[in-house]
């Protein structure tokens, strides 16, 4: 397993190879912030060293052969990234989820979630640099399976669709079950914290677990929070799939192409 570089508008970013396959784990996409604060992109023009995973940054899988002008298909992987063979640039996309992702403040715009906010920012960094490792930034397709699934098809609606991707595989979809002010003083009553944005980030940031117990606690009973109200009359006119099975890797990579 040796090393590999790639020069691309984000900077220079260090990877390894390992089966035929260039491999960048840890690109930073998202500037360091509080955990409720929406997303700021990272500066430009940065020696980037990615030899490793991280949770919290993209992770990039290229050809080995692939360079630019090779135009391979690009899939955008929101859950678990499944292998499709060979030809594709596969790109991982973290975001928050849970309370830092989706509980909204009064003073967000509807339809905003900090949780797609952080994707939408990856889809942008792929814009400008997907094609430095052989990828087309034309030919894009966004997966996502439960949670994820509902973020790729809000990714969809009018308000927020830019063109950074031609395609959607939505696999079995999980929307909220009730709109979040209805369950408001429950979150309240969790978290025992005023639910303003700097509250929420001095609790998350003084007392981390609590945050995510108090979030279990919540999911368990009232299902995941996530982007809402769904309504398929917003979606822009692009090819998606919504689905109500498993990922299929032999489908998506017919879809993907």
């Amino acid at each position: 397993m040796g090393e590999t570089e790639i020069t691309c508008a984000a900077g220079t970013i260090v990877g390894t190879v390992r089966d035929n396959a260039r491999l960048f784990g840890a690109i930073p996409f998202i500037a360091e912030s509080r955990p409720f604060d929406d997303p700021v992109a990272v500066k430009q023009g940065l020696l980037l060293g990615a030899t490793a995973p991280h949770p919290n940054a993209l992770s990039i899988s290229a050809p080995l052969g692939a360079r630019p002008g090779t135009d391979c298909p690009v899939v955008v992987w929101l859950s678990k990234p499944t292998e499709l063979g060979d030809g594709f640039v596969h790109v991982h996309v973290p975001h928050r989820d849970g309370f830092e992702g989706f509980l909204p403040f009064a003073a967000d715009a509807i339809g905003h979630f900090r949780g797609v906010a952080d994707v939408k920012l990856a889809l942008r960094w792929i814009q400008r640099n997907i094609e430095a490792f052989g990828g087309d930034p034309t030919n894009v397709t966004v997966v996502g399976a439960g949670e994820e699934a509902a973020v790729a098809l809000w990714l969809c609606r009018r308000d927020h669709y830019a063109g950074e991707f031609r395609r959607v595989w939505a696999a079995s979809p999980v929307f909220p079950r009730a709109p979040y002010a209805k369950r408001k003083w429950i979150v309240r009553y969790l978290l025992s914290a005023p639910l303003t944005r700097d509250s929420l980030n001095e609790l998350a940031e003084q007392r981390p677990a609590r945050v995510g117990r108090s979030y279990r606690r919540y999911a368990k009973c009232f299902g995941p929070l996530g982007p809402q109200p769904h309504d398929a009359s917003e979606l822009a006119e692009l090819a998606h799939i919504r689905v109500e099975d498993a990922l299929d890797p032999g489908a998506i990579a017919q879809f993907a192409r």
